[in-house]
């Protein structure tokens, strides 16, 4: 009795190929819309942050200087690793 075991190997053709770099673009252009929309949330958050009373601001413990500092960073100023570089 024989057993043949079978391996599986990578289609190298022209479509198989052009399924690495799409999915590259897929995640790109994922990451970037991802970005995207936490930028806007920022920026909607900090003119949220920037129109609150002083009551508002003092229930999260917040003074008017903090919150204005918050709302004066610039909407893709995230707290991430790259921009910590440009300061």
């Amino acid at each position: 009795m024989s057993v043949y075991r079978r391996t599986v190997v990578p289609d190298r053709s022209a479509a198989g190929a052009a399924g690495q770099p799409a999915e590259r673009l897929r995640s790109a252009l994922s990451w970037v819309i991802l970005t995207l929309m936490r930028w806007q949330e920022l920026a909607r958050q900090r003119r949220a942050l920037a129109a609150m009373n002083d009551h508002m601001l003092k229930d999260l413990g917040l003074t008017r200087a903090n919150a204005l500092r918050e709302a004066g960073r610039p909407f893709w100023d995230d707290g991430g690793e790259p921009w910590r570089l440009w300061r």
